[in-house]
């Protein structure tokens, strides 16, 4: 899960678009894995209580690092979302239609927020 999850950040990060779609859907996998541990995430924990010490600490430092780089992917993806936004908002700025159109906004956009003919 760790390693799933670290793999998505790194393609987040770099902003590898191609790749999207693949880490998304093993960070999926992994966390289908655990959602699907017999017994639940409560065995889960039992097992790993069962665990000798030092593998208790190792897991753990895992799951500390899954849930950080969680939390980045989630920033990551919001600001992914906010960038495109802008993009199209400056695309569609740029279009001829934006400033040529007989009716003097965008298509696509309602009530003709970005621009109008004066």
């Amino acid at each position: 899960m760790a390693s799933a999850v670290a793999g998505l950040r790194s393609v987040l990060e770099s902003e590898e678009v191609d790749h999207y779609a693949a880490a998304i859907e093993a960070a999926q996998r992994a966390l289908d894995g655990l959602n699907n541990f017999p017994g639940g995430i409560d065995s889960l924990r039992s097992e790993m209580d069962r665990c000798a010490e030092r593998e208790k600490l190792r897991l753990r430092e895992l799951i500390m690092k899954a849930a950080l780089d969680h939390k980045i992917n989630g920033e990551l993806i919001r600001l992914a979302m906010q960038k495109n936004a802008a993009l199209q908002a400056t695309v569609a700025q740029q279009s001829a239609a934006a400033t040529y159109s007989d009716r003097g906004h965008v298509p696509s956009v309602l009530g003709s927020l970005l621009s109008k003919k004066v």
